[in-house]
């Protein structure tokens, strides 16, 4: 479990330390303070290979206009590195992640590749014989070397060359799920759901569904295709199966958050915007069921937020005595600080009483 991470011209922090990490962390700040971009390069600190370095650019929808208008009908789906680097700049740019208890550690930089590159450096993508040309080099403290990727002329990743690293062996790593505010994809919760079926997990994920809805009994993903089934659920006193979108958005975003929290076992859960479509009265409920099941399953989760409702829910579980000191923590992110403030769930709980804002 990560107790700090330390940032370096990483999308908008030039330099940012965040200390007191504990098993549930929440990030609050004004907008365009960072959060999610917390969230993005803690994720790649953990999953430490060069596949993660496009996942945030891909959920952001980060593509490189293409300058040829034929390329511009195909399907592909180049990416805009720059944007990954603080200041959105190609040349000569560069960031680094680190954690503790380590080594953890990522560092990406753009470099110009010329004939003369180390035989020591693996060249997946014939860099040699391309000539002068700019290229991205990710080295994780846990790989033997580098992976250098090349650049189109319009400084971004080509989808043949995230192809290539897709079908790249790659170390194992803990599990990394990241639940976006936008959208639920139905296909990812089809194949979340096919890991606990008919397991104790299951009991879990109904209990979750109960936060919102009392009456629910029992939940199944039915159709004919394996990846686009709908989800139905048996309420008490009915013999009917009730698709989960006549009960609301906030019951799918509690199923999409108890699926990705348990298939997190022993690795990390990110939620962005964590009371998206939640009512205020079930968030206090929700904090409670993502703290023991965190404790329960080794998962550490970090979660955003701009909803106060959110915050003092979190501050309504400190009475718990399940739940201790070491299990939360807020950190609040400021666009002018080198470092998060941390507060403790003991420190939540004074502010909220006294009602001051920590947003």
């Amino acid at each position: 479990m990560l107790s700090s991470v330390m940032l370096t011209a990483y999308r908008t922090f030039r330099k940012l330390r965040v200390d007191g990490l504990s098993r549930v962390n929440l990030f609050v700040g004004k907008n365009n303070a960072g959060k999610t971009s917390l969230l993005d390069a803690i994720e790649l600190l953990v999953l430490g290979n060069a596949w993660a370095l496009f996942r945030s650019s891909m959920r952001r929808g980060e593509e490189a206009p293409s300058i040829d208008e034929e390329e511009r009908q195909m399907v592909r789906r180049d990416l805009a590195i720059s944007h990954q680097f603080f200041g959105h700049v190609i040349e000569g740019a560069h960031f680094s992640i680190s954690g503790t208890p380590g080594p953890k550690s990522v560092t990406c930089q753009i470099i110009e590749v010329t004939s003369e590159r180390s035989v020591a450096e693996p060249d997946l993508f014939g860099l040699a014989q391309l000539g002068p040309s700019l290229a991205i080099s990710f080295l994780s403290g846990s790989s033997p070397g580098p992976v250098v990727l090349p650049l189109l002329p319009t400084g971004a990743i080509s989808s043949e060359a995230r192809r290539r690293i897709s079908l790249a062996p790659v170390e194992s790593s803990a599990a990394a799920n990241f639940l976006r505010p936008e959208s639920i994809e139905t296909p990812r919760l089809n194949a979340l759901w096919d890991s606990i079926a008919l397991k104790p997990e299951e009991n879990k994920v109904v209990e979750a569904l109960q936060i919102i809805e009392p009456s629910i009994e029992r939940i199944a993903f039915l159709g004919e295709r394996r990846l686009r089934r709908g989800v139905f659920l048996k309420l008490r006193d009915s013999d009917q199966r009730l698709p989960i979108g006549n009960v609301g958005d906030g019951l799918k975003r509690l199923l999409a958050l108890s699926l990705n929290l348990i298939a997190a076992r022993g690795g990390y859960l990110f939620v962005d915007e964590i009371d998206t479509g939640l009512h205020f009265t079930v968030m206090e409920n929700m904090w409670r069921l993502v703290i023991e099941t965190a404790k329960a399953l080794d998962v550490q989760v970090f979660a955003t937020t701009h909803s106060l409702d959110c915050v003092n829910s979190l501050a309504s579980v400190h009475g718990d005595r399940q739940i201790s000191e070491i299990d939360v923590a807020l950190h609040r992110i400021e666009r002018d600080l080198d470092h998060t403030v941390r507060y403790s769930v003991q420190e939540i709980t004074v502010a909220a009483r006294r009602h001051v804002e920590m947003r």
